[in-house]
């Protein structure tokens, strides 16, 4: 093995480590947000909430887009593009399941669940807490670094 491959070796498990907290990151945000009501959960609500009031939205995550559903792919991009235009902090995420494992916890359990997880909407706080300071300081490193393609983050078990 040459010094290049344990250099290589080193930075993607220092990668691997650096995504997983940024993970754990996303779900203590979702997390603290469902407890202080700070969500908009689905892509119709966050379209017409983002629509009203964009100034007040923290960090917007969307699930990474696997359906061949047509509609949703324009609800995504379109509030994609509104995030992007507004300086809205975006995120994607990898599974609907994990975020409904996160939030499950928040359910009233005489509600139903929400249908529709694909786009959630972060409030601001009243002070940002370290994993949202954590969020914002990674979404700018992707920024200004070009990262592209945008990189999906895989949510812990």
């Amino acid at each position: 093995m040459t010094v290049t491959d344990l250099l290589a070796s080193k930075m993607a498990h220092e990668d691997r480590c650096y995504m997983s907290q940024v993970a754990e990151a996303v779900k203590d945000v979702v997390d603290m947000a469902a407890t202080d009501k700070r969500l908009v959960l689905g892509a119709m609500p966050s379209a017409e909430f983002l629509g009203e009031e964009a100034d007040s939205v923290a960090l917007c995550l969307l699930l990474e887009n696997k359906s061949d559903d047509v509609l949703i792919s324009i609800q995504h991009k379109l509030v994609e593009a509104y995030c992007w235009e507004n300086d809205i902090p975006l995120l994607k995420v990898d599974s609907e399941d994990k975020v409904r494992k996160i939030l499950s916890s928040h359910t009233d359990p005489n509600n139903n669940e929400p249908d529709d997880l694909s786009c959630i909407l972060v409030k601001n706080a009243d002070k940002m807490s370290s994993s949202e300071s954590m969020l914002a300081d990674f979404f700018d490193y992707i920024i200004k670094n070009e990262i592209e393609p945008f990189p999906v983050i895989t949510l812990p078990e």
